[in-house]
């Protein structure tokens, strides 16, 4: 009776193990661009957070078994698309002859080179394969292929818009925005945004001065001449009475900007809330003199200004209000500007 009991379910279970099917969903994505793409990410279509690279894969072996380090943890690499190859990157194992739906993506790639490359909304539709599961001699896996689709194949047209920013300021510049990096003056820097059809801050630092300048990006590449920096504003002295401190602030603010003057040891001028340090000379503008200040030194952005100076023996204040300083200025300080 066992032994009836037991080829019974010999049966049953050598039946059920034949009969075990699985189906595979895959959509790969495919390098047509001529170079060998290093990185991949990708982002469902409306979010603004790329991420981390998608290309970052399980190692497997020649069976497809993952790969594990002595630890037990998983072996992990970058996985290159080569020109001309593909790599599957959104994938669904089921019972289920019908793929869980997915939502349109951007994806974009980067090539050996930097450069950028990018599809947005992209439909994702899968080559579904079924599987059987052979529990007999010669036992394996075995694929019918029930659908197939086209892979998501990137060429050179899918290249991103290349932004070339140009400094012809005069000074030794310091992007800030979108990329950081410092570009010296009648030289260039080059990049991709990744976000097109929409205006660009440029934001750049020469000394403590900040800048913006906006470009659109549309479908083609684009310069932005960068030209504004700080000015040299000349202060002559005309009150009758040594000037000891300098301030400035941004029209509206109550907040100045400045205070005791201080040389340096290459004879620039800074406007410093402490004194002169070691190397330094405390400074100051005897009546009928002048003394030039960069702008450059001065933590405030724009070119509209108040300026106040000081005699701190008097305690006196004289003040310009609503100063335009787009250039190189002389600015003469009388008893009518007195506070």
């Amino acid at each position: 009776m066992k032994k009836g009991i037991m080829a019974v379910m010999s049966v049953i279970f050598i039946f059920g193990f034949i009969g075990c099917v699985s189906y595979s969903h895959t959509q790969s994505i495919r390098n047509e661009t001529g170079a060998t793409i290093t990185e991949v990410y990708i982002r469902e279509t409306g979010a603004t957070n790329w991420g981390s690279i998608k290309n970052v894969q399980i190692r497997r072996d020649s069976y497809g078994q993952a790969v594990y380090n002595w630890d037990g943890s998983l072996v992990y690499e970058t996985k290159q698309i080569g020109h001309g190859t593909q790599v599957v990157f959104f994938e669904d194992s089921s019972s289920s002859e019908t793929p869980r739906g997915m939502g349109n993506k951007d994806i974009a790639i980067r090539d050996s080179n930097g450069l950028l490359y990018m599809k947005h909304n992209v439909p994702i539709t899968f080559t579904t394969t079924k599987k059987n599961l052979m529990a007999i001699e010669g036992s394996g896996i075995s694929g019918e292929a029930l659908t197939t689709s086209e892979p998501i194949t990137f060429t050179a047209q899918d290249r991103l818009p290349m932004l070339f920013v140009v400094n012809q300021t005069g000074y030794l510049l310091t992007l800030i925005a979108p990329v950081e990096r410092s570009i010296k003056n009648s030289e260039r820097t080059q990049f991709q945004p990744m976000e097109m059809n929409q205006s660009i801050d440029v934001i750049y630092n020469i000394g403590r001065a900040r800048y913006t300048e906006q470009v659109t990006m549309k479908n083609q590449d684009a310069t932005v001449t960068l030209t504004k920096r700080p000015a040299t504003l000349t202060i002559v002295n005309n009150v009758g009475a040594t000037i000891n401190t300098i301030f400035l602030r941004i029209p509206g603010t109550a907040a100045w900007v400045g205070g005791n003057i201080v040389i340096t040891k290459d004879g620039t001028v800074n406007l410093s809330d402490g004194g002169a340090q070691a190397g330094e000379i405390s400074g100051s503008i005897v009546n009928k003199d002048s003394m030039k200040i960069w702008l450059g030194n001065v933590d405030l952005s724009g070119n509209i200004f108040d300026i106040r100076i000081d005699d701190v023996q008097t305690r006196t204040s004289y003040v310009k209000s609503n100063v335009q300083i787009p250039n190189d200025m002389t600015l003469t300080f009388t008893q009518a500007d007195k506070r």
